[in-house]
């Protein structure tokens, strides 16, 4: 209970943030818009492929351009935190009685909030380009996905900044979620990719919590056989990532 009511303050105060210095989620929240309006209007003919068996190409984006707004709310839970790194906040935090799992669930924590609020933007701008929710069930898996795939980020950018504790990592946080989403099936189904591209989206664990995610969006049902592959992949990321973001505290003791 303790690492819970810890974690949820720190997350709050996370939160907190956004409303005093709204220039850096801001741009999180902007970039899946701008990936989702770009991306559906310049690579519309895409959707001509076979492979897309007639399918919405914007239909096709959305839960890419969902998932790529959780992984800016994971990045921004990482720059935070390394701006208290850098401020001294944290060095606090550090030597009070904190838990030091809540050190790091509190910034994730703070990440999912967010991109709950992403998510449901794009979804809305899906809305204004004709594309409809696919129902309840469907949508709460795209929500699921775009958690697991916030908190997973977070991780990653939460384990850069403890190990660099300076705001200066913030490309490294970047590109790493930049290219793990950009290297999978962002654009086209696994069946159309070709070369050395084809490879690695194939080993990309963000393929399949995209495939599954799509699944959900585009047949409008949640069919397990297409979920469980996104959901195995995506726990992988956050225990494995979590254990990279723990790693640098192992050294302060247990509390």
């Amino acid at each position: 209970m303790r690492v819970i009511s810890v974690s949820l303050g720190l997350a709050g105060r996370n939160l907190l943030l956004v409303r005093r210095v709204p220039s850096v989620f801001i741009p999180s929240l902007v970039m899946p818009l701008f990936i989702l309006i770009a991306t559906a209007g310049a690579f519309h003919g895409i959707g001509a492929l076979p492979q897309f068996a007639g399918e919405s190409y914007l239909a096709f984006t959305i839960p890419m351009a969902a998932v790529m707004g959780a992984g800016f709310a994971g990045i921004n839970s990482g720059m935070t935190l390394a701006r208290d790194l850098e401020g001294g906040f944290f060095d606090r935090l550090q030597s009070s009685p904190a838990p030091r799992l809540a050190l790091v669930l509190g910034p994730m924590l703070a990440a999912q909030a967010r991109s709950l609020v992403t998510t449901v933007v794009v979804l809305l701008a899906g809305m204004v380009g004709g594309v409809m929710p696919p129902g309840i069930a469907p949508t709460l898996v795209i929500f699921a996905f775009a958690l697991l795939f916030a908190a997973a980020a977070s991780f990653w950018a939460i384990g850069v900044a403890l190990r660099t504790r300076t705001i200066q990592a913030a490309p490294i946080m970047q590109l790493a979620v930049f290219l793990s989403v950009f290297m999978s099936v962002a654009y086209v189904p696994q069946d159309a990719l070709t070369g050395w591209l084809a490879t690695i989206a194939r080993y990309n664990p963000v393929t399949y919590i995209l495939d599954a995610a799509r699944s959900a969006e585009l047949t409008g049902t949640v069919i397990w056989s297409e979920t469980w592959p996104g959901l195995v992949a995506a726990a992988a990321l956050v225990i494995l990532l979590g254990a990279f973001a723990m790693v640098p505290l192992r050294g302060l003791g247990s509390r």
